[in-house]
């Protein structure tokens, strides 16, 4: 036996390349025995966050669409709004300007009354005068006696 282990010795000695190579893939293959499953849990964690961002990402742009309709909206309903004050506006400055027109034919109505009054009170005057001095002359002739 002693022989057979000096032999197994000997044979092992002269390939110092083969021991190494042995142990280099068996170190190789602890390694890859830790580090495989530990690689796989990276990967698909990585898989993982990226599909994540794409969905935060896809939920933002989602948002940002949302509010780009809720803003479009508004302004619409702010335009519409705007429009129907301004047909009010409209309305009412046709109504004002048609009551103004119409105020100042009024006022030319009152105005040519005014002055046919004036007029008839002009000779109402000249007829109370013309009165007047008949009064003071059937007076003089019949209080007085003066022809």
């Amino acid at each position: 036996m002693e022989e057979a282990a000096v032999h197994a010795v000997d044979g092992l000695s002269g390939t110092p390349a083969l021991v190494f190579v042995l142990g280099l893939l068996a170190i190789m293959s602890v390694v890859l025995v830790k580090v495989l499953p530990t690689w796989r849990e990276f990967k698909s964690r990585q898989l993982d966050i990226d599909a994540d961002d794409r969905k935060a990402r896809l939920d933002i742009e989602r948002d940002r669409e949302l509010r780009k309709m809720s803003e479009a909206k508004m302004r619409h309903e702010h335009e519409v709004e705007q429009a129907a004050i301004n047909a009010r506006m409209v309305d009412a400055q046709e109504r004002s300007t048609a009551a103004m027109a119409a105020l100042t034919q009024q006022m030319a109505v009152m105005n040519g009354q005014l002055e046919v009054s004036k007029d008839r009170s002009a000779r109402m005057g000249d007829q109370m005068d013309t009165v007047a001095h008949q009064v003071g002359e059937i007076h003089g002739v019949i209080v007085v006696g003066r022809e």
